[in-house]
C-alpha cells in the first residue's frame, strides 16, 4: 500500500515477510471474532501456528498493532477519497460518493487476495475509539498514529468547503460525519434505543440519508427551512 506512516507502529514491516503479513491479516479476523479485549498475541500465535515471541519481534504490544491496523484501514479510505476528489463528478456528487464509501467499507488488497471490506469495518465500528480514549493519546498522534484518518477528514473538509463556501465548521462536520458513520451504526446494531436508523430501511440506507441531510443542511441561510 502506498502509506508509510503505519510503519511508525511496527518494529518491524511486516509486509516484507511472510510471517508478517500472516500476523496482520489473522490478527484482523481474530480482532474482529473475538474483540480486541480478548484477542492476544499467545492466541494469535497459536493460531498462526508460530511462537508469542516471534509477533512482539513485529509489534510491540496489541495498541500499536490495532493503531497499525486503524492506519492501513484509513490510509485505504484517504486514498479512495483522493480518487473521487480528483473525479469529474460536482461536489455534491462527491461527498455522496464519500458517504458512500464510509457507511460500505470496501475490501482491502492484501497479498495476492484481499481482506473483506465487512471484517475490518467491523473493528474500526467496535475497536477505533480504544485507538484514541487513552492517557497516551498526545504521544500516539506525535508519533503519526491518525495521521491517515486526519488526511481523510481534511479531504472531506476540503470538498465541504467547496461544496458549501459559507458554512463555518467544514472539519468538525467532517470529523462528526466519520465519527457518526461508525457510532450510529453500532448503536443501531447494539444499542438501538438510542437511535433512529435502521428503523426506516437498511441501517446502511438510513445512514447514508441522514449523513446527506446534515451535508445539505450546510447549505442552507439562516431561517431556511428544509
Amino acid at each position: 500500500m502506498a502509506f508509510a506512516s503505519i510503519i511508525h507502529f511496527a518494529l518491524k514491516d511486516p509486509r516484507q515477510t511472510e510471517l508478517g503479513r500472516s500476523i496482520v491479516k489473522n490478527g484482523i479476523y481474530m480482532i474482529a471474532e473475538l474483540g480486541f479485549e480478548e484477542m492476544n498475541f499467545k492466541k494469535l500465535g497459536k493460531a498462526i501456528g508460530s511462537p508469542e515471541a516471534s509477533i512482539y519481534r513485529y509489534f510491540e504490544n496489541k495498541h500499536k498493532f490495532l493503531l497499525f491496523i486503524m492506519a492501513m484501514y484509513w490510509g485505504m479510505i484517504d486514498q479512495h477519497c483522493e480518487i473521487i476528489i480528483h473525479s469529474n463528478a460536482s461536489h455534491e456528487e462527491k461527498l455522496y460518493s464519500i458517504v458512500d464509501l464510509l457507511c460500505t467499507s470496501p475490501d482491502i488488497p492484501y497479498e495476492n487476495g484481499k481482506i473483506p471490506g465487512e471484517v475490518i469495518y467491523a473493528i474500526v465500528i467496535g475497536e477505533s475509539v480504544k485507538t484514541f480514549m487513552t492517557k497516551h493519546v498526545d504521544a500516539d498522534n506525535n508519533h503519526g498514529a491518525f495521521r491517515t484518518l486526519k488526511s481523510t477528514t481534511s479531504h472531506i473538509a476540503d470538498l465541504l468547503s467547496e461544496y458549501s463556501p459559507d458554512y463555518p465548521f467544514p472539519k468538525a462536520l467532517a470529523s462528526t460525519i466519520i465519527e457518526m458513520s461508525l457510532y450510529q451504526r453500532y448503536f443501531s446494531e447494539h444499542l438501538p434505543s438510542m437511535t433512529d436508523i435502521g428503523k426506516h430501511q437498511s441501517i446502511v440506507d438510513d445512514l447514508k440519508q441522514w449523513i446527506i441531510g446534515l451535508l445539505r443542511a450546510t447549505k442552507m441561510t439562516p431561517g431556511e427551512k428544509s
